[in-house]
């Protein structure tokens, strides 16, 4: 049986953990085998390369392990925190091969389930609209997706079309926070009232949540685990610590 593929995240940046990792477990491996250095010299570049070599396969085994499975568990858990009644319109922004956008079309019966994305590879392998709708075909969800190229600071739909937004891993794509602003502005506007937003990413999520606040959407909260947080951030320099925010619009909005 055939099973959707959603990609590996920051591929090259993946690939350049792998690279370096292999390059220190070869220079380690040179200086323990061969006397090319005075013997506290050998030493010394055999123990700094082993743990560059730990710390970069790590990394790279961590990302991949991410990409391809907590993500996915993640995704679901968050999904899970709607009360779907099946007929949402929602829009899934940066959705990259659908891995949200697929599953919240799962819990739809009447509604639809729509996709925007610039299709940037550099943010995830093999990055396009026909992968996107290869796996919505997988998972059996065709009838119920729909994809389109677009930015997600100008999203090409009107004010209040959408009960549920949803965005996993990319809006810190958006180095500058006036754009990061820009999109959650859109996002606010094309929401109903009542309607809720969830988005999940590696940074800026308390940045998203008093954003949320100071427009005004309710029942901001974070959802994280707090020692996973700690580990990852510690980990990668505070640059990875995967979580999400959710809001709600008010019925007044």
């Amino acid at each position: 049986m055939q099973r959707p593929q959603y990609g590996i995240d920051a591929p090259g940046l993946l690939r350049f953990f792998a690279i370096a990792g292999v390059t220190a477990f070869m220079v380690c491996a040179i200086a323990l085998r061969l006397p090319l250095f005075g013997q506290p010299l050998q030493g010394i570049i055999a123990a700094l390369s082993g743990v560059a070599t730990t710390y970069l396969l790590g990394m790279a085994s961590l990302m991949l392990y991410y990409s391809k499975v907590e993500k996915l568990k993640d995704c679901e858990k968050l999904l899970d925190l709607i009360h779907w009644s099946g007929n949402e319109q929602v829009l899934d922004i940066g959705c990259g091969r659908g891995l949200m956008l697929v599953g919240a079309a799962k819990r739809l019966t009447s509604g639809k389930a729509i996709g925007i994305d610039l299709w940037q590879q550099n943010d995830q392998a093999n990055n396009d609209a026909a992968a996107t709708l290869e796996n919505a075909a997988i998972e059996g969800v065709t009838d119920r997706i729909d994809v389109k190229t677009a930015d997600m600071r100008q999203i090409p739909f009107p004010d209040r079309a959408f009960d549920v937004v949803v965005s996993s891993w990319a809006i810190h794509n958006l180095d500058v926070a006036s754009d990061r602003y820009k999109a959650l502005d859109e996002i606010i506007r094309v929401l109903k009232p009542n309607g809720r937003v969830i988005l999940a990413d590696i940074t800026n999520q308390a940045e998203y949540a008093k954003y949320f606040e100071q427009q005004g959407m309710g029942k901001v909260q974070r959802h994280n685990n707090p020692i996973r947080d700690t580990v990852l951030k510690a980990v990668s320099f505070g640059s990875f610590a995967p979580s999400a925010v959710s809001a709600h619009k008010d019925s007044s909005s």
